[in-house]
């Protein structure tokens, strides 16, 4: 097998080595302590770490749990009007739910204002989503729900906004 010729090549080892001692690298840099070394190597370790995909955070975590519940949601208007919903994938409560935790994570990024560079891609993705329509996707606006949790009693009602609006012309589908 090809894959097989490539690792016992001394180029392939060598190029797996390197690899594996980057994703190290990066793990080790964006976890480092608050210090100069951290200051010097922490940005582009969190980069290949992006790269690699495999970034982690903790928040989730004491000291400083995350205390608010986040949703998204995409309003697709169609050219007669019609509109949709279209809503994060989310998995059973039991089972698979690992298969969903990227789009759990996705949800944090997509929905701040931090990453707003990932809005019209995201936007433009969810259009294509409903490429199949009779009726092309004229706007997306993309919805942010959130509220703060409460320990006990009954959750509050989540609060909303758009926060994103895509534009698409007819002829852009």
């Amino acid at each position: 097998m090809l894959s097989e010729q490539f690792e016992r090549s001394s180029r392939g080892r060598t190029i797996i080595s390197a690899l594996v001692v980057l994703v190290l690298l990066a793990e080790i840099g964006t976890n480092l302590p608050a210090s100069a070394v951290e200051r010097a190597v922490g940005e582009t370790a969190e980069q290949a770490a992006r790269v690699i995909a495999n970034e982690q955070v903790w928040g989730v975590f004491a000291p400083d749990p995350r205390s608010t519940s986040l949703k998204l949601e995409a309003r697709v208007t169609f050219a007669d009007r019609s509109t949709a919903t279209w809503t994060v994938p989310t998995g059973p409560a039991i089972g698979t739910n690992l298969r969903y935790y990227r789009w759990r994570k996705w949800l944090e990024r997509v929905r701040s204002d931090e990453y707003s560079n990932l809005w019209d891609p995201t936007a433009r993705w969810i259009a294509w989503l409903y490429d199949d329509r009779p009726s092309p996707v004229v706007r997306v606006e993309l919805i942010r729900h959130f509220r703060d949790n409460v320990v006990r009693g009954e959750q509050p009602p989540y609060s909303s906004f758009t926060y994103f609006t895509l534009e698409l012309a007819t002829d852009e589908r």
